[in-house]
């Protein structure tokens, strides 16, 4: 399986006071004595956190590079480089940098070289300073990193170190659901379904609000694909069909329903980019299934066989290493024979025209 699902409501218990309590805590004289640049470093990293944070808002004069986020992100990017600070002895540093590297990437729809860097200077200062206030913040941009550069063990295993850090139950789904992604992913499918299910059931337990509504109704369609790759593909239509009709607020706060959040919320993003066709080919098959008329379900499952279709040519092109690649071709060939079989129906009933209902028969 080659996936990851999620929405941006997902930017998942970032702890900014402990951002904010190290830039107010500037070395003092004992650690200037031992180390006269410290308070240099120090004053670096509460520039790049102004520049980040703070724009001001000038009536006069030119335009502020720093009040356009991806602007201030490569001034950030332009003095932590200058600086070295991948390689400096203050570990907030490199943790800037990393974040400004994971944050561009982000920016710059998914960056691999980007998100690489990240990685490169995340990971090394999250091993040598585990206990550090932001590291709980460094460890959700590198997993997300992980995420998007398909590296699902790295992702599994940092998951399992960040999870514990969240006191936040909401937080606390939202990562809990990327894990059973992450879990699906490497093919621990009964791993993968065990979480999914504590994810809704802890979002059951949590306020009715739009974030938990989509983390729920994302959690539900994960669940479906989790049920289909384990041999339960009635379960799987069932957990879809749920899954499609739910109304919930997207990223962009508007009214949708859980089919148009899979389908094109800009906040849910699949890694590799044909794995939304998984999700896509079992909401259409929970149509058709549902559908009162053979032709209605004549499309949908055409729909459902176009899009196993795209599934299966894009991992066959991408070397046939999907692990579930052989259950999408026999799911795409069920799903050829109920085309066949609704055409067949819907050959046998009246045609439609267009202003009437039935074939010489006002509505």
């Amino acid at each position: 399986m080659t996936m990851k699902l999620r929405a941006v409501l997902l930017a998942c218990a970032v702890v900014l006071l402990a951002r904010g309590a190290l830039a107010d805590t500037p070395p003092c004289a004992w650690d200037v004595a031992k180390d006269p640049d410290a308070r240099a470093r120090w004053a670096l990293h509460v520039r790049v956190e102004r520049m980040l944070s703070l724009p001001r808002d000038e009536e006069d004069g030119p335009p502020d590079p720093r009040v356009d986020p991806e602007l201030r992100l490569e001034a950030a990017r332009a003095v932590l480089e200058e600086a070295d600070a991948a390689h400096s002895p203050d570990v907030r540093l490199q943790f800037d940098l990393g974040g400004v590297y994971y944050q561009l990437g982000e920016r710059q729809g998914g960056n691999l070289d980007l998100l690489r860097k990240a990685i490169d200077v995340l990971a090394p200062a999250i091993a040598a300073h585990p206990e550090e206030p932001s590291a709980t913040e460094a460890l959700e941009k590198l997993v997300y990193s992980y995420a998007k550069m398909n590296r699902p063990h790295e992702e599994l295993a940092t998951w399992r170190r960040y999870i514990p850090l969240l006191v936040d139950d909401r937080s606390r789904a939202v990562a809990m659901m990327n894990m059973g992604e992450a879990e699906m992913r490497l093919g621990h499918i009964d791993d993968a379904l065990g979480t999914f299910r504590e994810v809704m059931r802890l979002c059951g337990e949590l306020p009715n609000t739009g974030g938990n509504g989509s983390t729920y109704v994302l959690s539900m369609w994960d669940l479906a694909v989790a049920l289909d790759r384990s041999g339960d593909p009635g379960g799987a239509l069932d957990a879809a069909n749920t899954a499609s009709r739910m109304t919930v607020i997207d990223s962009r706060g508007l009214p949708s329903t859980g089919g148009t959040l899979i389908a094109s919320d800009p906040a849910v993003f699949f890694v590799p980019a044909w794995e939304r066709q998984w999700y896509l080919a079992l909401a259409s098959a929970a149509e058709a299934r549902e559908a009162k008329d053979a032709r209605d379900a004549a499309e949908r499952w055409a729909a459902s066989e176009r899009h196993w279709d795209a599934y299966i040519a894009k991992a066959t092109a991408d070397g046939g290493k999907d692990l579930f690649l052989r259950i999408a071709r026999t799911r795409r060939d069920q799903v050829r024979g109920r085309v066949v079989a609704a055409q067949r129906a819907a050959a046998r009933l009246p045609k439609r025209r267009h202003g009437v209902g039935w074939e010489g028969i006002e509505p």
